[in-house]
C-alpha cells in the first residue's frame, strides 16, 4: 500500500467511534486508531509491533485464542469474504493496569491475512446492566414483601411477574405461570370478560377497569374457586405498556360479612319479637294491675268504715305498688324502643333547650333554693331535640333530688376533657355538675344499669331507677359516651359527648 493509501486509511480509522486494531495472523499489532488509544491509554507508537494479547487480562487470553482459532482456522475459507458478526466480552487492561470490560469482534480481511479487531469499552453498559439488575432485584424483593398478590401482564394478558403473595394465594409457583395467559387464574365468565377488556383497550384505548377495584372469582391450582378483590393499573416498562394487578383473597372477609348479615337478620327478628313481647307484656301486665288497683279502690270505698287504720294503709299501699308497677312496665317498654327508633335530628340551640327544660323540671318553689348556672353560652348542635331534652331533664332532676344542701347548685357547660373510654382529648364535652351527696367510685358503673337504685327513699319521691339508663342510651344513640366524676359529700359531675352531626 502506498504512503498516500496508508494515510487515507489511518484518517478513516481515526474517524471511527469504536477502537480498531489491525494485526497479522501472529497477533502483532499493525494499526491502532485514535479510539483505541483513548480506550487503552497507549499511543499508537507504544503498541505497534507488540502482540495484542498484552492488552488482555492473562486469565482471559484463553478465551481470546479460542475465538481467534474459530475465526482464522477452521472457518477461514468461509470468513475470508464474510466478516464475523458476533463478538465476545473480555476483561482488558489499560496502560495503568486498570481492568475493564471490553467487547471484541474479529474479522479476517482477504488481503495479506490481516485480522481486524473492533473493540469497545462496555464499562458504562455493564454498570448500567448491574444497576438495572440491582433495581430489578430490589423491586422483586419489595414485591415479595407486599402482603397483596402482585401480577404483571403484557397487552396480550401474558404473565411476566408473580410475587410470593400471589404464589400463596393461587398455589402456583412463579415458574408455573410466567409466560402463560392470566386467564388461567380465573373461571368463566371472568375469562371471557378479561378478553373483552383487553380487546376493547386495543381497539379504543378505553381504560374500562384500569384504576378501579372490583370483586371477581379466582381459581387456585387445585381448582378451588374463591372470592378475590382485584385492582388493575397501567405502567410503561421500556416503552411497552404493561399492567399490574393487585389481588387479595377476601374469603375471610366474605365469610365475616355473611356471618354479620346472618346476625343482623337474626337481630332484626329478635328485635321484632322483642317489640311484640314488650307490647304484649305491657298490655297483659297492665290489665291485671289495673284490675288489682281498681278492686283495692272499690274495697276502700265500700268497706272503709269497717276497716281499721292498718287495713286502710295496706289498701293504699296496694294501690301505690300497682301504680309503681305500671310505671316500671312503661319504662321497660320505652327503653326497649329507645335503642331502635330513628332519631329526629335537627339543629338545636342548647341554651333555649335548657331554659325550657329547667322551667318544666324546677317548680317555682324549688327554684328559690336552686342556682342553675351556665358559665358561657352553649353551642348549637345537631341532635334529636326531644331525646336531648329528656337527657338534661333527668340530670337536672337528679342534681336536685340527690342534694341535701340548703342552697343547691347546678352548673351546665362545655369543656375540653380526656374521654376515659377512648383516652382521647375531646374538645367538646358537655357536663352537668352539682353540689349534692356524691357517688362512691365503686358505683360509677352501676348507676347506669336499669332499675338500679343506690339510695333508700320514701314512696313520695322514690323513682324507678331508669333515669340514668335512659340518659346513657340517648347519648350512645348520638355516638357519644358518658362518665361521672364524683366524691361522697362533694357532689357529682356528669360528663358526656354528643357527636351526631359533627
Amino acid at each position: 500500500m502506498t504512503k498516500l493509501g496508508e494515510l487515507q486509511l489511518d484518517t478513516v480509522m481515526d474517524g471511527v467511534i469504536d477502537g480498531i486494531i489491525m494485526t497479522n495472523r501472529q497477533g502483532e499489532i499493525l494499526s491502532f486508531n485514535a479510539a483505541a488509544t483513548q480506550i487503552f491509554g497507549y499511543s499508537k507508537e507504544e503498541v505497534l509491533g507488540k502482540e495484542i494479547t498484552f492488552l488482555i487480562l492473562q486469565s482471559e487470553q484463553e478465551k481470546y485464542f479460542k475465538y481467534l482459532y474459530n475465526i482464522t482456522d477452521e472457518k477461514i475459507a468461509v470468513l475470508y469474504r464474510k466478516p464475523c458478526r458476533t463478538g465476545i466480552e473480555l476483561i482488558a487492561l489499560k496502560k495503568d493496569f486498570t481492568e475493564f470490560p471490553l467487547e471484541l469482534s474479529l474479522s479476517v480481511l482477504p488481503c495479506n491475512d490481516i485480522v481486524l479487531c473492533t473493540v469497545r469499552d462496555i464499562s458504562e453498559r455493564k454498570q448500567a446492566d448491574l444497576s438495572i439488575k440491582s433495581y430489578v432485584e430490589h423491586i422483586e424483593t419489595i414485591m415479595d414483601t407486599v402482603l397483596d398478590g402482585l401480577i404483571t401482564i403484557d397487552m396480550k394478558g401474558v404473565i411476566h411477574g408473580f410475587n410470593s403473595a400471589a404464589e400463596n394465594i393461587f398455589g402456583y409457583s412463579a415458574r408455573d405461570v410466567i409466560g402463560r395467559n392470566v386467564k388461567m387464574l380465573m373461571p368463566e365468565p371472568y375469562q371471557s370478560e378479561h378478553d373483552s377488556y383487553l380487546d376493547n383497550y386495543h381497539a379504543t384505548g378505553d381504560k374500562k377497569i384500569i384504576g378501579i377495584g372490583r370483586e371477581i372469582t379466582g381459581r387456585r391450582k387445585s381448582g378451588y374457586l374463591f372470592p378475590l378483590e382485584l385492582g388493575v393499573n397501567e405502567m410503561t416498562v421500556q416503552g411497552k405498556t404493561m399492567f399490574v394487578g393487585t389481588v387479595r383473597d377476601i374469603s375471610e372477609r366474605k365469610a365475616a360479612e355473611s356471618a354479620i348479615d346472618s346476625y343482623i337478620r337474626k337481630l332484626q327478628i329478635s328485635n321484632s319479637e322483642l317489640d311484640q313481647f314488650a307490647y304484649i307484656a305491657s298490655h297483659d301486665l297492665k290489665e291485671p294491675l289495673r284490675g288489682l288497683a281498681n278492686n283495692a279502690l272499690f274495697l276502700e270505698e265500700d268497706h272503709a268504715d269497717t276497716l281499721d287504720s292498718e287495713g286502710l294503709r295496706r289498701i293504699s299501699r296496694i294501690r301505690f305498688l300497682c301504680t309503681r308497677m305500671e310505671k316500671l312496665v312503661d319504662s321497660l317498654l320505652y327503653y326497649s324502643r329507645l335503642g331502635r327508633q330513628d332519631l329526629a335530628v335537627e339543629e338545636v340551640d342548647l341554651n333555649a333547650l335548657i331554659d325550657n327544660v329547667a322551667e318544666l323540671t324546677l317548680p317555682e318553689e324549688t327554684t328559690q333554693s336552686v342556682d342553675l348556672v351556665i358559665p358561657a353560652p352553649l353551642p348549637h348542635i345537631t341532635c334529636d331535640k326531644p331525646r336531648v331534652s329528656e337527657l338534661f331533664r333527668n340530670l337536672i332532676s337528679n342534681a336536685v333530688k340527690y342534694n341535701q344542701s340548703a342552697r343547691k347548685q347546678i352548673e351546665i357547660g362545655v369543656k375540653a376533657s380526656i374521654n376515659p373510654h377512648t383516652q382521647v382529648l375531646e374538645q367538646q364535652v358537655f357536663y352537668v355538675k352539682d353540689n349534692g351527696i356524691g357517688i362512691d367510685t365503686c358505683f360509677f358503673e352501676d348507676i347506669f344499669r336499669i332499675f338500679k337504685r343506690l339510695n333508700e327513699e320514701d314512696d313520695a319521691v322514690r323513682g324507678t331507677g331508669v333515669g340514668l339508663t335512659f340518659v346513657k342510651k340517648i347519648i350512645e344513640r348520638h355516638s357519644g359516651h358518658i362518665w361521672v366524676e364524683s366524691e361522697l359529700g362533694q357532689g357529682s359531675c356528669f360528663n358526656f359527648t354528643l357527636k351526631l352531626g359533627d
